[in-house]
């Protein structure tokens, strides 16, 4: 019996000593907390694109935007802005499941999230639209539909809500490795995430339904990349389940490119799509890269930024 006591005792001086688990480092690429079942995840360099020629007159016209002026209202009273962003990635999976990293100067301070929580209750019949829950590795706010914000320093918060709620935390605690999600890893190894805007996505019946163009019916998968630092550079790479199909998307993507430079000849615009344009079928998918230098890009958001927009040169 004593040398049961005496056991049980030099395991509880263990356990005492023994130093709790270290919270991980918050990884240098968000996408690694994207939970392994996602079918899309989109991401965006905002402080790099806010800084191009496009980024520098789009912005400002997103106020112009009812949808969403309220929110930019919102943020500009917390002393948040957009240009200050420094970047975003999204994600979801075909149910409930939705994802984001904000990483942007200032939005997770508690002047900010005290700000916040007092414009959306004061818009909200004075609810309150969180709660705050200490944890572990990060201050956790949840909401009243059930989804999760986690506090991770000053600048940066992690949203997650359904069954992206569990998976994102136990990333987040250390209790899951770090990793870019399996479900497209196919997708994220043809994918050039060095740009402004990068997209890496399984297509099913409903993106079919809502994206434009014959070619969604015969998509399985695609990926885009942005890269505004100089013109435009966008490369796209789209899957398709069999081969008869995979040649069929190759025909419907250079009628789309030869639509687009007829386009941009109706609006006047001098471009060299036809001769940069550059397409084929590579490792199984059909890929796709357009150029368009400084000018061009300039020339397309004076003349079509007035005929579409009716409000002079974007």
């Amino acid at each position: 019996m004593l040398a049961l006591d005496t056991l049980c005792l030099l395991g509880a001086l263990i356990a005492a000593t023994l130093e709790p688990a270290a919270c991980p480092s918050f990884p240098t690429d968000p996408a690694q907390l994207v939970p392994s079942t996602a079918t899309a995840v989109l991401g965006i360099d905002v402080d790099g694109f806010a800084k191009t020629s496009t980024g520098k007159a789009l912005l400002p016209a997103l106020r112009a935007d009812l949808q969403l002026s309220e929110a930019l209202e919102i943020l500009d009273d917390c002393q948040l802005a957009l240009e200050r962003t420094y970047a975003v990635t999204l994600a979801r999976d075909p149910t409930d499941g939705r994802f984001a990293v904000v990483q942007a100067r200032g939005v997770a301070t508690k002047a900010t999230l005290d700000c916040l929580a007092a414009e959306l209750r004061a818009r909200n019949g004075g609810t309150t639209p969180w709660t705050v829950e200490p944890q572990t590795c990060a201050t956790s706010l949840v909401f009243g539909d059930g989804s999760r914000a986690w506090v991770i320093n000053d600048y940066t918060l992690v949203w997650a809500r359904g069954g992206f709620v569990d998976p994102v935390a136990a990333r987040l605690e250390g209790r899951e490795p770090l990793a870019l999600p399996a479900s497209l890893t196919r997708e994220f190894g043809r994918l050039d995430r060095s740009g402004h805007v990068w997209l890496a996505a399984h297509l099913d019946d409903d993106d079919r339904r809502t994206l434009p163009g014959a070619w969604a019916d015969e998509a399985t998968s695609i990926t885009a990349a942005l890269d505004l630092s100089e013109g435009l550079r966008a490369t796209f790479s789209v899957s398709a389940a069999s081969v008869t199909a995979l040649a069929n998307l190759r025909e419907l993507t250079i009628a789309g490119l030869l639509d687009l430079a007829n386009r941009l000849d109706e609006y006047g615009v001098e471009h060299r799509l036809r001769e940069r344009a550059r397409l084929g079928i590579i490792d199984g998918v059909v890929g796709a890269e357009i150029v368009l230098d400084e000018a061009e890009l300039r020339s397309i958001r004076a003349k079509i930024g007035e005929r579409v927009v009716g409000r002079g040169p974007l």
